[in-house]
């Protein structure tokens, strides 16, 4: 039978279990490795912290461009999510964002990576390039000229060289669809990968 508590161990228990389920991770999970019961656990956090429960049902969150990149570099989904303070389901619901499902018919999709240093070095000597955006805030720059047509064209080969839109957008410092807007704006946006749907086989006549 495990030893009564100390306070000390107590607020020490409190603090790990918040951060950890605010980070994504089941009450389980974080009894299990506390050697607690869920329900003892969640006690001993609520008389410490204010707890604000998750829906039921609700998906832990991480980071998908941190995940990709951590695991495009070798990183474990373990050591991932110890690094990153949540959950290893949270770790592969972020990679089944960037990278696809892990048993996907596509090997394609597994072959996506991250910007190299030199390619976002380059992406950024073109955006200097580019002038001010007329009648807009400062720092704005005008992406409709030839200036953003070669940005676009470099953003291009990178999207085709297995680098997603959502990542090298970020890695751009720009929003997630940055990438996306600007092949648009250029007509240089591939098309969709038509998959096929499972609600349609063909059914004998």
């Amino acid at each position: 039978m495990r030893k009564r508590l100390t306070e000390e161990q107590r607020e020490q228990i409190a603090r790990n279990a918040i951060t950890r389920y605010e980070a994504g991770e089941s009450w389980v999970e974080i009894a299990c490795d506390h050697d607690l019961h869920p329900g003892s656990l969640r006690r001993i956090v609520r008389q410490r912290h204010e707890v604000a429960y998750r829906r039921s049902g609700a998906k832990p969150v991480a980071d998908p461009a941190e995940v990709a990149r951590r695991r495009d570099a070798g990183e474990t989904i373990e050591g991932i999510a110890e690094a990153l303070g949540c959950s290893r389901t949270a770790v592969r619901t972020a990679l089944e964002a960037t990278h696809g499902p892990p048993m996907t018919r596509y090997p394609e999709l597994r072959s996506r990576r991250t910007p190299t240093d030199a390619e976002l070095t380059l992406l950024r000597r073109l955006l200097e390039q580019c002038p001010p955006a007329p009648r807009s805030r400062p720092g704005h720059l005008d992406m409709t000229g030839p200036e953003g047509l070669a940005v676009a064209e470099a953003c291009l080969a990178l999207v085709e060289d297995g680098v997603p839109m959502q990542t090298l957008s970020l890695a751009l410092e720009h929003g997630a669809t940055w990438v996306r807007w600007l092949l648009r704006k250029h007509d240089l946006l591939p098309a969709e990968r038509q998959g096929r749907s499972t609600s349609r086989r063909a059914r004998p006549r």
